[in-house]
């Protein structure tokens, strides 16, 4: 394979300018928001809290927090946020924001979140690290990311082939490591919080919100499977109808999460 400079996650791959972008964004959403929703609803959540939500999307978690935070105030930040416009208001504000770049003062936050984000971005352990500047004495970070594992146990030859070959493909493109999540919660110890804790959900394709995700990804990366990993036509095709079939069940990425607090 020729060698080629590595983009980054939404330059052109998952550009929110896609036509399928936010169809993509709200199926994961769809899939992953009840399970984050129930890891907040652990900790002990105030209404005067204020929060930041990192890659905050389409914005729904963020969307969740400022009605659990009424009283504080919600930046659902992202480097393209032209999604998350609708979203400000009273409590609630929209920034642009490249977490491996800009700043927060630090003791800003009581409550940190980033989902499915830093397994996309270089330096992983010192955006943990930033983060945790980030926090008020006794604030929370949680980081929920994405893992491959799952998907290197499953049976069937043509899902298996096609979904590692998409794991493989994203990380040549723009650099994400679909194993990085494996190492949660320790990075979170290594940059010094308390409390630390961790779970692992695993949604299922077929007529999921994980199988319309699944398949939007595919059809995004049809070239590079095509041209990298040798995934004919017929077989992404085949694919493509596999993962939202109703006769097709098998296990997609696993969702890793952590949370810490700052003492």
């Amino acid at each position: 394979m020729e060698s080629r400079e590595q983009e980054q996650y939404g330059e052109l791959l998952f550009s929110h300018a896609h036509t399928q972008e936010v169809a993509r964004l709200e199926a994961l959403a769809d899939a992953l928001d009840q399970g984050t929703f129930q890891d907040l609803q652990r900790l002990p959540l105030r209404q005067g809290w204020r929060c930041l939500d990192v890659g905050a999307g389409l914005g729904t978690v963020g969307a969740w927090l400022a009605r659990r935070c009424s009283s504080g105030n919600v930046v659902m930040a992202d480097r393209d946020p032209r999604h998350l416009r609708s979203r400000a208001g009273r409590n609630v504000g929209v920034r642009q924001f490249d977490v491996t770049l800009d700043e927060f003062p630090e003791g800003s936050f009581d409550l940190i979140h980033a989902r499915w984000l830093l397994s996309h971005l270089p330096s992983r352990q010192t955006v943990v690290e930033r983060m945790v500047r980030w926090l008020a004495p006794g604030g929370w970070l949680v980081i929920e990311d994405l893992a491959r594992f799952p998907l290197e146990a499953v049976r069937d030859p043509l899902y298996r082939k096609v979904s590692l070959a998409m794991c493989d493909a994203v990380g040549r493109r723009i650099g994400t490591d679909c194993h990085w999540a494996r190492t949660l919660p320790e990075p979170l110890r290594a940059a010094g919080l308390t409390s630390v804790h961790a779970e692992v959900r695993i949604s299922t394709v077929g007529p999921t919100p994980i199988g319309r995700f699944w398949r939007l990804s595919a059809e995004q990366l049809a070239l590079d499977l095509r041209r990298d990993f040798g995934v004919t036509p017929g077989e992404l095709v085949a694919f493509i109808r596999k993962v939202t079939a109703s006769d097709f069940t098998a296990p997609g990425l696993a969702t890793v999460a952590a949370a810490g607090q700052r003492t």
